[in-house]
């Protein structure tokens, strides 16, 4: 049977009273208060080991007086006994003062047998101990110790003084354990009160080196309350805590433009998915309210839905590549050594099925990069859909690839095309004598607008001249992002007598060692 009290079976009652945890309703304290803890506790123990190092040499230096007037009195009553030769040289008390205090040295003489054989009259006989015979009879060396005498604490020292004889001598020591009494009550009084000004001086200083640390908490909350991420934080000095504020304004800039992009990528996405899914909801309406349709209407109906449904589906199937690409901090993928020749030709047989009017001549030379060969294969195969979607019925699309050193031009062939649109030289970071391999794909069809150079990579552009041409305006986009993860860059550039040329710039990787890992 169990108590009216007692918990069900299987249950643990929590202890009474207040308990202190790390969680989030757990007693923690702040850093100010924990940097002067830590403070104080430093200063606490170096004056608590320094208080002692004090009253040890004190009392070493007390208690070495003390042994000096003990051995030199020994001295004097060895060279006495020597004089005399007798044993009556122990002098009387009042004669025998140490250089220290007042306390006087008494003395006996005793034999290897136990007894005393000298000491002076008004004394008390000194207590005789083993080790005290042992000198008597000649099988110790002399030593100091403490001893008590009634109630006296004295400093007794034990020597031989004689064949068969030892020197007792004692000196009270009360005077000099009064003083060590004093001198501990000091640097008690004295370590706590440094360890009183440590703590409060720990806590002033904590607060002023704190300060910027406060400020960089005011402004990660102000942040997370008003979701602004266009605010910068002040950054003065060059210090760790400056350091630590730059970076937090990179990291505040990098997710705004992310931000800023993401919330573009669902507004462009939206406005182009808005039209064909409008136009796709009228023609199922109408196939729905026309049972009877003319079968040549109906079929023209339905490849329109079919038109439609293909382009829906490119426009989604963009939208995840792009996401995947941007999603670079969770992507593992394998690079390796990649022919840009093999993916040219494999990209030609399947644009070449879906744009039979066009002709396509390539050209290239045996050229490797490193990098990821799915990912490669898709920025060749729209360029070409995009050269060949812009040309003419019967047109030439001429794709090439090539090698060049790093710093040459784009096309030295080209003088039309603007100084903008032309790569100066190597890339940040890249070694001005690396080789280059030049994918470059040629059409001939209404070319580029000026006005648009700038912008055809940028997502969902379309210029004034595409709205009539089916897409998404995303494959350039694609390739854009595919060759900045490879590290490689791309333009495009007007074609003398009409068309447009993009030229795409990548490292060359002859052999490179294949890598797996985040890109």
């Amino acid at each position: 049977m169990t108590d009216a009290g007692d918990p069900p079976s299987g249950i643990r009652r929590r202890p009474r009273g207040r308990r202190f945890r790390t969680g989030g309703d757990a007693f923690r304290l702040g850093v100010r208060t924990r940097v002067a803890l830590v403070a104080a506790l430093a200063v606490a123990a170096a004056v608590v080991v320094s208080s002692a190092v004090v009253f040890v040499v004190v009392r070493h230096d007390l208690i070495g007086t003390v042994d000096a007037a003990l051995e030199h009195h020994a001295s004097l009553l060895q060279e006495r006994r020597a004089q005399r030769g007798a044993l009556a040289g122990i002098e009387p008390p009042h004669r025998s003062r140490a250089a220290l205090g007042t306390a006087p040295i008494l003395a006996q003489i005793v034999t290897a047998d136990g007894a005393v054989a000298a000491r002076a009259q008004v004394q008390p006989q000194l207590p005789v101990s083993p080790s005290v015979l042992a000198v008597a009879a000649g099988h110790g060396r002399p030593y100091f110790t403490g001893a008590t005498v009634g109630t006296a604490p004295v400093r007794m020292l034990v020597t031989p003084f004689g064949s068969g004889y030892a020197l007792e001598e004692i000196r009270p020591i009360s005077e000099i354990d009064a003083d060590l009494g004093r001198l501990a009550a000091v640097l008690i009084v004295t370590s706590g009160a440094g360890v009183v000004i440590a703590l409060l001086l720990g806590a002033g200083v904590a607060g002023v080196a704190l300060r910027p640390v406060r400020r960089l908490t005011h402004a990660a909350e102000r942040v997370a309350s008003t979701r602004d991420l266009a605010q910068e934080i002040h950054v003065g000095g060059s210090d760790e805590l400056a350091r630590l504020a730059a970076s937090l304004n990179t990291m505040l800039g990098a997710l705004d433009a992310s931000q800023r992009a993401q919330r573009q990528l669902v507004a462009d996405a939206s406005h182009e998915l808005r039209t064909p899914l409008t136009s796709l909801r009228t023609n199922v309406e109408v196939l729905a309210e026309a049972p009877q349709m003319e079968p040549e209407a109906r079929h023209q109906l339905v490849t329109d839905l079919a038109a439609q449904l293909d382009a829906i589906s490119r426009l989604l199937a963009d939208l995840v590549e792009l996401a995947r690409h941007d999603d670079l901090s969770t992507r593992s993928v394998t690079t390796e050594p990649v022919l840009l020749g093999t993916l040219v030709d494999e990209a030609l047989r399947q644009v070449g099925r879906n744009h039979p009017t066009v002709r396509f001549r390539a050209s290239s030379v045996p050229a490797e990069t490193l990098g990821v060969a799915a990912d490669l294969q898709r920025m060749v195969t729209n360029l070409l859909d995009n050269a060949a979607k812009w040309s003419p019925p019967g047109g030439t699309v001429e794709v090439s690839v090539a090698l060049e050193p790093a710093g040459a031009p784009p096309d030295a062939t080209s003088p039309s095309v603007p100084a903008a649109q032309r790569s100066a030289g190597p890339g940040p970071g890249r070694p001005a004598g690396e080789r280059l391999v030049i994918l470059s794909v040629s059409d001939h069809g209404p070319g580029i607008a000026t006005e648009d150079l700038p912008h055809i990579f940028d997502r969902f552009y379309r210029g004034r001249g595409a709205r009539q041409v089916p897409g998404s305006g995303l494959g350039l986009a694609i390739v854009h992002r595919i060759i900045d993860e490879h590290g490689g860059d791309v333009h495009a550039e007007p074609v003398p007598g009409g068309g447009a040329r993009i030229v795409v710039r990548l490292p060359w990787e002859p052999g490179g060692e294949p890598d797996r890992g985040p890109r």
